[in-house]
């Protein structure tokens, strides 16, 4: 088996043919989507002035570091792809002023995985979903990530802090879409990142919404020059 290997190499050499490498497609990257607009996420999840989080999650001061990689399109190129209706609905019902104009919910591309602490851990995502709330003097980017969470993992202990499984919801001031590149344009300032969870802060028993952590989204292509990954 060998002199046939070795024969078979000899032969691309004299020949000039050279197999290309194979490559591998990370589970931290994204898949193949041909949008301009893919950003990368930097989550920082911990206790927040204001949460309404259980008092003991986070109460020690530590923090969950990790990016998610994602691709939105363009309202006027997206695709029709179907969302998960609990996703579509989550977000809709982020929408609180009832003079805001909604787009559709569309499909949010993703990487497989969130990267935790530098690529020794992962976080898996499911589904993802956008839409556009324009108001009559601002607009704003609402999105929405269905992940499996940290907890229950040993592999994944931070103490007293964590990211719970379900849905993160995501929010940035949007400032449209060029015209001739197709490139949506989303601030890059600091978001808050947020859970749905049932409870009494607001006097009766109740789903709520409370701060996990901030964000921020950062161009990949520049993400990915300043991280080297």
């Amino acid at each position: 088996i060998r002199e046939e290997l070795g024969t078979d190499a000899e032969k691309q050499q004299q020949s000039g043919e050279v197999q290309s490498p194979i490559q591998i497609q990370s589970e931290f990257c994204l898949p193949a989507t041909g949008s301009n607009n893919n950003y990368r996420l930097y989550l920082d999840v911990g206790r927040e002035p204001g949460t309404w989080m259980d008092p003991r999650w986070g109460a020690s001061g530590r923090r969950i570091e990790c990016t998610i990689d994602v691709s939105f399109c363009s309202v006027e190129d997206a695709p029709e792809e179907e969302v998960w209706e609990e996703i579509t609905s989550g977000l809709k019902s982020t929408v609180t002023s009832k003079s805001s104009k909604v787009s559709p919910v569309f499909k949010l591309q993703h990487a497989p995985f969130a990267r935790l602490r530098s690529g020794f851990d992962k976080m898996k995502i499911e589904e993802g979903g956008y839409c556009i709330e324009s108001a009559s003097k601002s607009s704003t980017m609402r999105f929405c990530l269905s992940v499996s969470g940290t907890e229950g993992s040993s592999s994944a202990s931070y103490g007293d802090v964590s990211i719970p499984k379900g849905k993160l919801y995501f929010a940035l001031p949007y400032f449209g879409t060029s015209q001739s590149e197709g490139s949506i344009s989303i601030s890059k300032k600091e978001g808050t990142i947020c859970v749905k969870q049932f409870g009494w802060n607001t006097g009766w028993r109740r789903e709520e919404s409370r701060i996990l952590g901030v964000f921020r989204a950062v161009p990949l292509e520049e993400a990915k020059r300043r991280d080297k990954f």
